[in-house]
């Protein structure tokens, strides 16, 4: 089923559909589903994955937000018996423990990419990857190493927390309506040794969030209120530092050194 001409994509969901079946052949391509994934898709939209996915995959479930978008997957589920689908917010939604693992998919919208990405890396130990098809800015942050203007929290989350590949560059010709910017696909993958391990993950990311959220001041005045509650670290790192010179690993290392772990 095709768009229907008077559909109307919202800017309040950050609404663009992929319409190029190329594209989209790609995408199932690269992703690469076995008869033995359950997989879950955000932002289904009208079905246009959702379509070639089910089939392939052992279940697939899709969140979406629009209720509208039902006219669409309705049918779908109708024909796969495999593929289910519920209207909520994705940011709202807990992976219920009768799903098991699973694998994470989906075409994001752009103004909450970054909440959907650390939402993914906070049920990492359930997730065997995840594929997003995202904005290209937010897309090179991801991998930005650390001394550059793009390196920030995401970048080292997503060296930390997951394998984070950029797979490849998508036009924005290949959305309806088409957006102002292009984007990109990448990959998550959570079956390595990750160096965080759950005992130093909350304690991480407060110390990235609040290094970056003040990224001009240096550690000692970034970190400030922390630094006071626990023993000096001076003489063991550089606290003259500032957030955008520290790698991944080196996050890591402040955090055991500050809460020693």
């Amino acid at each position: 089923m095709g768009l229907k001409p008077d559909l109307h994509a919202f800017k309040k969901w950050g609404q663009n559909f992929i319409t190029d079946p190329a594209m989209l052949d790609k995408l199932v391509r690269t992703v690469n589903p076995q008869t033995t994934d359950t997989m879950i898709e955000i932002g289904p939209g009208a079905g246009a994955l959702t379509r070639l996915f089910a089939p392939r995959v052992k279940q697939l479930h899709a969140i979406e937000i629009d209720p509208r978008m039902g006219e669409y997957l309705e049918p779908i589920q109708a024909e796969v018996s495999s593929f289910t689908f519920e209207h909520l917010d994705f940011l709202k939604w807990t992976p219920p423990k009768v799903l098991g693992d699973f694998r994470l998919m989906g075409n994001i919208p752009y103004y909450i990419t970054s909440a959907l990405i650390l939402q993914a890396f906070e049920h990492h130990e359930r997730i065997r990857d995840v594929h997003f098809l995202m904005q290209k800015e937010v897309g090179k942050r991801l991998v930005a190493p650390h001394g550059s203007k793009q390196y920030g929290i995401l970048s080292v989350y997503a060296a930390l927390f997951a394998k984070t590949e950029y797979l490849f560059d998508i036009s924005r010709h290949v959305f309806y309506p088409i957006p102002d910017v292009d984007s990109c696909f990448v990959r998550f993958s959570f079956d390595g040794d990750l160096p965080v391990s759950p005992e130093i993950e909350p304690q991480l990311r407060q110390v990235v969030r609040t290094s970056f959220n003040q990224r001009r001041k240096t550690l000692r005045n970034s970190l400030k209120i922390i630094l006071k509650e626990h023993p000096s670290i001076e003489d063991k790192f550089d606290l003259n530092l500032r957030p955008e010179q520290l790698s991944p690993l080196e996050f890591l290392k402040l955090t055991q050194l500050i809460f020693n772990l």
